[in-house]
C-alpha cells in the first residue's frame, strides 16, 4: 500500500483528498504544521508527502529542505496558490517532485501521488539492481573491464526483469551458469528458487524423471512419489546447462512445457502445472544439431528469443591481468598476496585458455602454491604446457614455408633453442627442463651452430 502525508492546514480540503485517496488503496496520514509532519516522519515512513507552501508554523519551502537533508528518496508534491507560482517552481529545483496550484482536481492529485509513487519504486528498485550486479561482477567470471564483457553485463540487466527465455552460448569454463543466476538475481524471481541442471551428465531415462518427477510404481524402483525439478523451480528460475545434449524423445515433451507450463509426472494420469521462467547454455551450434536431425527445430526456434554469447578468454586478454590478480587475492587465504613477473604475465596473455577462466584459476591456484618461499611468481611456476604453446604459435605465426623460401630444419631448431635460452635468461638447465632435453643435449645442439 501506498503511504501518503498531507501536510496543510485547510480542514475541508484535507478531508476531501483523505476521503479520495482513501477509497483508491492509499494509506493516508495528514498534519496541519510542521511541526506535526516531521513528528509524525519520525514514527513512520511514507512513500509521498503532498506538502502546502504556506503553514502556521513554517515555510513550505523551508520544511521541503528539511525533510529532503532526513528522508532523500521521499517524493514531495507542493500545493500552492496562484499567486506562489514562482516559490513552487523554485520548490522543484530544490527536489520536489512537482507542484499542483490550488483548488486542484482529486483524480489531478491522485495521478500525479501514483507517477511519483512510480518514479520513487523505479530508483529504489535500480538502487537494488545495481548492488545486486555488484554483487555479481565481484565473481570470477564476471571481472572485467572489456568491451566484450561489458556487453554481457548489458544484456543481462536488459533481459532480467522480462520473462523471455535466454540462450546462454559459450565455450567450456566461461561462466555460463554464472550468467544464468545473474539474470535470476536481477529479477523479480530472484526471491524464488534457482533450480539447475546439466544434460550432458545423465543418460536420458534418468534426466526425464529428474525433469517431470514420478509417481510411485512408475518403474523398477519407483517405490514413492518424487517431485521433480520442474516443480521445485515453481515461481522460480530453470537453468538447463548444455541443453544441446538433450535427446529428442525428451524434447519433444519438454516444448511442451517451455510453450504452456503444462507436464506430467511419469506414471502419473493428471498433468500439473509450473511457473518457470528458464534459461538454457550449450557450447554446441544448436543450427548445426538442427541439421544433422539432433535438436529439433521448433524447440530451437523457441530457445533462439533471447541470446547472450560469452566470449572465451583469449577474445578478452585486456582482462587477464585483472582476472590473475583477482584469483591470487583469492588463493592467498589469509597471508601475503603473489605478484606476477613481467615474464609470466606474459606467458599468460599469449597463452589461448581452452580452459578458459576456469582453467585460469587452477594455474593461478597451483602457482601460488609453487612459490610459496617467493613474493613473486615466475615462468617455471607455470604449466610447461603453456611454455610450448606460446613457442608453437609463435613459429606458426613466423614461419610461412614456400617452396621459393625454404628454411632448413636445422635452422627453425636453433632459433627456437636461442629463444628458449632467452626466456630463461640464460639458464641452461631451466632450457633444457622446457625444452624436455637433458643439459648435455642442449650444450651438444648449441655447438654445431
Amino acid at each position: 500500500m501506498i503511504r501518503i502525508l498531507i501536510v496543510d492546514d485547510e480542514e475541508q480540503l484535507v478531508e476531501a483528498f483523505k476521503k479520495k485517496l482513501s477509497r483508491e488503496g492509499f494509506s493516508v496520514s495528514v498534519a496541519s504544521t510542521a511541526r506535526d509532519a516531521l513528528a509524525l516522519m519520525k514514527k513512520q515512513t511514507f512513500d509521498v508527502c503532498v506538502l502546502d507552501i504556506r503553514l502556521p508554523d513554517m515555510d513550505g519551502v523551508e520544511l521541503l529542505e528539511s525533510i529532503k537533508k532526513n528522508e532523500p528518496n521521499l517524493e514531495i508534491i507542493m500545493l500552492t496558490g496562484h499567486a506562489s507560482v514562482d516559490t513552487a517552481i523554485q520548490s522543484m529545483k530544490l527536489g520536489a517532485y512537482d507542484y499542483l496550484s490550488k483548488p486542484c482536481k482529486l483524480t489531478e492529485l491522485s495521478n500525479v501521488i501514483q507517477k511519483a509513487y512510480e518514479k520513487k519504486a523505479l530508483r529504489e528498485r535500480n538502487i537494488v539492481l545495481t548492488e545486486q550486479l555488484q554483487r555479481v561482477e565481484a565473481h570470477d567470471s564476471f571481472i572485467g573491464a572489456s568491451e566484450p564483457m561489458n556487453e554481457v553485463k548489458r544484456l543481462i540487466r536488459l533481459v532480467a526483469p522480462s520473462e523471455v527465455p535466454v540462450l546462454v552460448l559459450g565455450e567450456t569454463g566461461t561462466g555460463k551458469e554464472l550468467v544464468a543466476r545473474a539474470i535470476h538475481n536481477l529479477s523479480p524471481r530472484q526471491p524464488s528458487q534457482f533450480v539447475a541442471v546439466n544434460s550432458s551428465t545423465l543418460q536420458e531415462s534418468i534426466l526425464e524423471s529428474e525433469l517431470f518427477g514420478y509417481k510411485k510404481g512408475a518403474f523398477t524402483g519407483a517405490q514413492a512419489d518424487k517431485m521433480g525439478l520442474l516443480e521445485l523451480a515453481d515461481k522460480g528460475t530453470f537453468f538447463i546447462d548444455e541443453i544441446g545434449d538433450m535427446g529428442m524423445a525428451i524434447q519433444a515433451k519438454f516444448l511442451r512445457t517451455l510453450e504452456t507450463g503444462i507436464f506430467r509426472r511419469l506414471g502419473d494420469t493428471r498433468e500439473s502445472r509450473v511457473d518457470v521462467r528458464f534459461i538454457f547454455a550449450t557450447n554446441k551450434s544448436l543450427e548445426a544439431e538442427v541439421k544433422e536431425k539432433r535438436f529439433r527445430k521448433d524447440l530451437f526456434f523457441r530457445l533462439n528469443t533471447f541470446i547472450i554469447t560469452l566470449p572465451p578468454l583469449r577474445e578478452r586478454k585486456d582482462d587477464i591481468p585483472l582476472l590473475a590478480d583477482y584469483f591470487l587475492g583469492k588463493f592467498a587465504r589469509g597471508g601475503a598476496k603473489k605478484a606476477l613477473s613481467r615474464d609470466a604475465m606474459e606467458l599468460l596473455r599469449d597463452y589461448r585458455w581452452p580452459g578458459n577462466v576456469r582453467e585460469l584459476a587452477n594455474v593461478m591456484e597451483r602457482a601460488v602454491l609453487l612459490c610459496a618461499s617467493r613474493e613473486t611468481i615466475l615462468p617455471e611456476d607455470l604449466p610447461q604446457s603453456m611454455m610450448e604453446g606460446r613457442l608453437a604459435d609463435r613459429e606458426t605465426d613466423r614461419i610461412e614455408l614456400s617452396a621459393a623460401d625454404e628454411l632448413s630444419l636445422h635452422h627453425i631448431e636453433q632459433e627456437h633453442i636461442e629463444r628458449v635460452l632467452t626466456l630463461a635468461k640464460g639458464n641452461k638447465s631451466k632450457a633444457a627442463r622446457l625444452l624436455g632435453i637433458s643439459r648435455r643435449k642442449l650444450y651438444l645442439k648449441t655447438q654445431e651452430k
